[in-house]
């Protein structure tokens, strides 16, 4: 199997080899692909969360990542530098989402860490930026307790959580913009589960469809076109990104008429709902 790995901060996946092509999806620092073809200037692959589509073969590194321990990057946006301090020269910028690799450093400054990039450089970030990388699982999780799958369902909304005031950008997934299947995608991906990438439930994904009244937290609501993450509580609230004017990026509403974060287009258009759990 040919591999590769994404090599700059954000790519643009395309549904076709050519620019100007809409984008439908959008590949991260460190996210690995499968090779599928070879088209001129663009590789089409399959992306490590199953979705294919074109990427611009500059922007891979056509070999898989050396053995080592993968982390993933949790905070909004970070630059790894050159040196263990804020005024060091910036070796790579990359996003929420993003993935590297632990390295072995000298004694650090407090709060820093050491980190390997593609190109074999040694860099330096903040360690509160990162967490262990949750290898990617396609298949549904069974908890052995009540308090199990509570903890699990509050790491995804959590997660969803941490691209608030993110505006809408169709094919997007990170803070510089983000749209709705993107958002529940990557807060599943964070999490360590592979769900769908487009607002759809799709045999061989974790997401299996539940009946609507039965949604708890971290559940996913379908919309025509659309996809939003079941919150809870008594307004019975989802967290979704929206292009709706007013809105423009991650937002919250609510399925409870009385809540005056009611949507009445949503609330009376849901086709489906989903979970992760069984």
């Amino acid at each position: 199997m040919n591999r590769a790995v994404i090599k700059v901060g954000l790519s643009s996946l395309y549904a076709a080899p050519k620019q100007p092509e809409v984008v439908i999806d959008e590949g991260l620092y460190g996210m690995e692909a499968e090779i599928l073809e070879e088209a001129g200037s663009f590789t089409k692959v399959r992306m490590e969360y199953g979705y294919e589509g074109y990427l611009l073969t500059e922007h891979l590194e056509k070999q898989g990542w050396p053995e080592g321990e993968k982390l993933r990057v949790l905070a909004r946006q970070i630059d790894v530098m050159k040196e263990p301090k804020v005024d060091s020269i910036c070796l790579q910028t990359m996003p929420l989402g993003a993935v590297v690799l632990a390295a072995q450093g000298e004694a650090l400054p407090a709060g820093w860490t050491a980190v390997q990039l593609l190109s074999g450089a040694i860099g330096y970030t903040k360690e509160s930026f990162l967490a262990p990388y949750k290898p990617l699982t396609f298949e549904p999780v069974c908890c052995e307790s009540q308090e199990q799958e509570a903890w699990l369902r509050q790491c995804l909304t959590s997660a969803a959580m941490l691209y608030e005031q993110t505006t809408y950008r169709w094919g997007g997934k990170t803070p510089a913009g983000i749209d709705c299947s993107g958002l529940c995608s990557m807060a599943y991906m964070l999490n360590g589960y592979a769900i769908y990438r487009d607002a759809q439930i799709r045999d061989g994904y974790a997401l299996r469809e539940i009946p609507v009244n039965q949604v708890k937290p971290g559940d996913l609501l379908f919309f025509k076109g659309h996809v939003a993450m079941y919150l809870g509580e008594e307004e019975r609230q989802y967290i979704h990104s929206t292009a709706k004017a007013g809105s423009d990026g991650v937002d919250y509403n609510a399925l409870s008429p009385q809540s005056p974060l009611y949507r009445e287009d949503l609330a009376n258009g849901i086709l489906a709902a989903g979970s992760l759990f069984v």
